[in-house]
């Protein structure tokens, strides 16, 4: 007898072809179109995701991150602090996006101000999320 799908795997599906279908996964070719992607990751970030929120963002975000690669390297002369903040800026993420991704608003308000360091723990977060090399951070 054919196994029915539960609830939940179809649920799972829809949740996925519902963000497909708002922005569809493709190739970034523009800021317009780069500036729309960074706001759908924006909202999905620090939320409690189903399985199939979490494949559409995991695939958008290796979009972003190669539209970004080929448009909008990272200067290597820059601070850790101009760093972050162009990531910031490219991702159009806030300083709060950037605490809920690390775990701490402050530690970022007092990293970008230069009072403190990161810790390794932060910084991992970082390299994960925007897959930049771990010197970017450290000054």
């Amino acid at each position: 007898m054919p196994r029915t799908k539960s609830h939940k795997t179809a649920r799972t599906g829809d949740t996925y072809m519902e963000l497909v279908r708002r922005f569809p996964l493709k190739t970034i070719k523009n800021d317009d179109e780069h500036e729309k992607a960074t706001s759908v990751i924006s909202e999905l970030l620090g939320r409690d995701l189903d399985n199939g929120a979490a494949d559409y963002l995991d695939a958008l975000l290796v979009l972003v991150n190669k539209y970004e690669e080929e448009h909008h390297a990272i200067d290597e002369t820059m601070t850790p602090q101009q760093a972050l903040r162009s990531l910031m800026g490219s991702n159009m993420l806030s300083q709060a996006d950037i605490g809920r991704m690390i775990g701490s608003e402050s530690a970022v308000s007092m990293f970008l101000k230069g009072d403190r360091n990161l810790s390794k723990a932060q910084i991992k977060k970082l390299v994960d999320r925007f897959k930049v090399d771990a010197s970017l951070f450290i000054g």
